[in-house]
């Protein structure tokens, strides 16, 4: 989902100091951008298994997410096949599901659209197993779909107070698959992660529905979200143990499988030139059924609701000389 450069947008004329003096043509700056990537991402890695937030390197919209607060699909459109984007991103979240608190923090920024298949944003990278249609827009259809494979921020004991007593919940590698479907303007996407290494050992699957208005410079897309998750997600992450109860104060609470939550997503974005960009991304979460009813999220410093935001500046690189 990263932002819908045009290919009519007009010759880059100037550009920041910085990168002015890293680069004189845009094929050398694609071999350092190779370079900057995996940078970003090492770095985004170590940052989100130390600081289990609720995003690492752009998330929201994420969100997806895939996001953890913020389950933002994947943007309609593909005019960018075999690009990257890479920045610096100022992100605004919850500290964990259910938590009322709210961290600020900067971070890389990275996201890939169709290179040699893969595409990556947030913190999920998919693979386009399948890739059909006519294409996406007004009297046209698509549909993509393949493995998938993201990162799930954990939780510590030490967040709260109120979770005394609980185990730390480490983050999370959910693999699965995706599929993703635009008939028109409308645009269809179905997320299925499993944690196969014994964070949660938890299934969710995640519903989207979304749509968007592009121009040469500016898009804005919106999206609906829903979320659902098994019985041992939802009793990692929202549950309550005998033994917890008796250390933490809060009442045992045995929460089942289903719809967890609900999110409603935007992304953003401005090209002011040829390759520069700024994105802005937002998600809101309602916690809902047995999450909403959780103990945990019923304390003087959690909350039924959740959301995310975040605003990002980037430089759009081509993946084709690598």
């Amino acid at each position: 989902m990263s932002p819908n450069m045009s290919a009519n947008s007009p010759p880059i004329r100037t550009c920041p100091s910085l990168f002015c003096n890293l680069h004189k043509t845009d094929h050398e700056f694609s071999r350092l951008s190779y370079w900057l990537v995996i940078a970003a991402f090492s770095i985004g890695c170590v940052m989100s298994y130390i600081n289990k937030t609720t995003t690492t390197f752009l998330a929201a919209i994420a969100f997806t997410t895939t996001i953890s607060e913020a389950q933002i699909p994947e943007r309609m459109g593909d005019e960018n096949a075999g690009t990257g984007h890479f920045g610096i991103t100022a992100l605004a979240a919850s500290e964990y599901y259910g938590s009322d608190d709210n961290e600020i923090q900067v971070l890389p920024y990275l996201s890939l659209d169709n290179v040699k298949g893969f595409d990556f944003f947030g913190t999920a990278l998919t693979y386009r197993a399948v890739d059909i249609g006519t294409g996406q827009g007004l009297g046209k259809w698509s549909l993509r779909a393949g493995p998938r494979i993201a990162y799930l921020p954990g939780r510590d004991s030490s967040d709260s107070p109120y979770l005394a007593g609980f185990e730390d919940i480490d983050g999370s590698f959910p693999i699965g698959g995706y599929a993703f479907g635009t008939i028109g303007p409308v645009g269809l996407r179905l997320d299925v992660g499993q944690d196969l290494f014994g964070s949660h050992d938890g299934l969710t699957v995640d519903g989207s529905i979304g749509t968007a208005y592009t121009t040469d410079k500016f898009g804005f897309q919106p999206s609906a979200t829903v979320s659902w998750a098994n019985n041992n997600f939802s009793d990692s992450f929202f549950g309550v143990t005998n033994d917890q109860s008796l250390i933490s104060g809060l009442d045992a609470f045995n929460p089942g499988a289903g719809i967890y939550g609900y999110s409603v997503n935007t992304i953003a974005w401005y090209e002011f030139t040829k390759n520069y960009s700024v994105v802005l991304t937002g998600s809101y979460r309602w916690f809902t059924d047995d999450a909403a009813d959780s103990p945990i999220l019923n304390t003087s410093d959690g909350s039924r609701n959740g959301f995310l935001a975040g605003l990002s500046f980037v430089r759009k690189f081509d993946t084709n000389n690598w």
